[in-house]
């Protein structure tokens, strides 16, 4: 797993990990995009890999509602996360409060 932050999105990248982290990050992305009803995955996108499988989150930094969402999306699933996926999700977790904080004091 990789996480870029930079000025203008967060990147969580997960290509080389296992098959459960995919699926796992597929359904937090699935969850945010429903809790912040964008149907059209205008704010939160997967991307995907060439074989059409999910492969991380890119979200617009700038957008704090939509970095709400993954906090949101994740804290509605942290009891059922396997218990070696919950670091990774805590660490992105932090790293989308942290910059919805800073994004909402500016």
């Amino acid at each position: 797993m990789h996480v870029n932050v930079d000025e203008d999105k967060i990147e969580i990248d997960i290509t080389n990990t296992h098959n459960e982290l995919n699926d796992w990050l597929e359904r937090i992305g699935k969850t945010a995009n429903e809790i912040c009803d964008d149907p059209d995955r205008n704010r939160i996108k997967l991307k995907t890999s060439d074989n059409g499988r999910h492969t991380g989150f890119l979200i617009e930094s700038n957008d704090a509602g939509a970095l709400g969402c993954i906090g949101w999306a994740i804290e509605r699933h942290v009891d059922v996360i396997p218990p070696t996926l919950k670091p990774i999700f805590h660490k992105i977790l932090e790293d989308t409060k942290t910059r919805k904080d800073n994004l909402e004091r500016s």
